[in-house]
């Protein structure tokens, strides 16, 4: 698939933002800014200098610099190694005569680990080489440029969505009892490199998949060797990235006829599922759409079981950000965001009855002009797997 990101557009965009916030420089360190301005895999601890006015510079270890430049849009990524990286930061800022201007920076917290957010030690260095700096905390800013999809990232997760559905339809074929989890994670991760998947996304354990007792025990199930058995739930989360946008599509199935009380997990899990689905539209709020979302469940008599209703998701960084509910946190979630054309957001949900099993559900919604689409093709329904 041939698409054209036009990088420099990226770049000015974020720039206007700094001139309009009186921002000199951003000294961007989130692994999520770095992929959206450079367009590069880059794996390892990294900034990325970017005035309002002028050129963007990347630095990286030295071991993975000349990569960088090569495969990404920026070609001035600098190397560092036996100088630490915000020395180098600094010394970059000095070089613009930006050092005792206002320099923002990528603070504040997230509850997805790899993130990036400065460090304290990084700060320290950045406050003692540029003293007469204003430092001003720029992560609000820097996740509102990335909430809405640009055309051509859509169609990349389309792309990468589609990888994870042929992964979940090979399973569905391929899956037997007695197999272990780390077997089942196994085929779903060869069959997506084999679709052209490019990374595993390890911060979950790559393919997360449970049966039985593990379905209702996490929001997060690296597989283990455990043995699959018959009459137990299997939760089958996919993750697949194609050209650095992250694929994630979250299915279940039953091994063997399903027993009542498996029936009334299911039911409420289809449900639920559907009507989050339906109520995503433009000109809703995250937050008026998630008190919707709770009231049906708590009607329904299933707030026991069932929690959550969302994540973003986006390029390498993971733009976890922001959690789908109706409670503000700071750098977690933001309820009165409008939805808007080319949101894109993970509806996510659990429904876990301990004792009975557990079902998860993840798919990439786009919202579009008049409502909103599924990039999935894989059915809510769980596949009833016959032992």
């Amino acid at each position: 698939m041939q698409v054209y990101i036009d990088f420099p557009k990226r770049v000015r965009t974020l720039q206007a933002e700094l001139a309009r916030q009186g921002i000199d420089v951003l000294v961007g360190t989130r692994l999520k800014t770095i992929t959206h301005v450079s367009g590069a895999f880059v794996p390892w601890r990294s900034a990325v200098v970017i005035p309002a006015d002028g050129e963007v510079q990347l630095f990286t270890v030295s071991m993975d610099a000349v990569r960088v430049a090569e495969e990404g849009w920026l070609k001035n990524v600098v190397a560092y190694a036996r100088v630490p990286l915000m020395e180098m930061v600094v010394r970059r800022l000095g070089e613009l005569r930006l050092h005792a201007g206002r320099i923002g920076f990528e603070g504040g917290y997230s509850w997805y680990l790899p993130e990036g957010n400065i460090t304290l030690e990084e700060y320290r260095i950045l406050e003692r080489g540029c003293p007469r700096a204003e430092f001003v905390d720029l992560t609000p800013v820097t996740d509102r440029l990335m909430l809405i999809k640009e055309p051509e990232q859509v169609q990349l997760m389309r792309q990468a969505t589609a990888m994870c559905d042929t992964a979940q339809e090979t399973l569905r074929h391929e899956v037997r009892l007695g197999m272990t989890e780390t077997e089942i994670a196994g085929i779903a991760e060869r069959v997506l490199r084999d679709c052209g998947s490019e990374f595993a996304w390890t911060f979950t354990g790559g393919q997360e998949i449970a049966s039985g007792h593990r379905t209702w025990t996490g929001a997060c199930t690296p597989a283990t060797r455990k043995l699959v058995q018959r009459g137990e739930f299997l939760l089958l989360d996919i993750h697949g990235m194609y050209a650095l946008m992250l694929g994630d599509v979250s299915h279940n199935a039953v091994l063997g006829s399903p027993t009542a009380e498996q029936r009334r997990v299911i039911d409420a899990y289809v449900r639920t599922c559907t009507f989050l689905l339906e109520a995503m539209k433009p000109g809703r709020t995250i937050g008026a759409v998630a008190v919707e979302a709770r009231r049906f469940v708590d009607e329904n008599g299933w707030g026991g079981m069932i929690r959550g209703f969302g994540h973003g998701i986006g390029h390498f960084g993971n733009e976890w950000y922001p959690a789908f509910t109706d409670v503000y946190m700071p750098y977690v979630s933001e309820p009165d965001f409008v939805m808007q054309p080319n949101f894109l957001e993970i509806m996510a949900l659990t429904c876990n009855l301990p004792g009975v099993g557990g079902m998860r559900f993840e798919r990439p919604v786009v919202v579009t002009e008049s409502g909103a689409e599924c990039l999935s093709r894989t059915p809510i329904e769980p596949w009833i797997l016959e032992a």
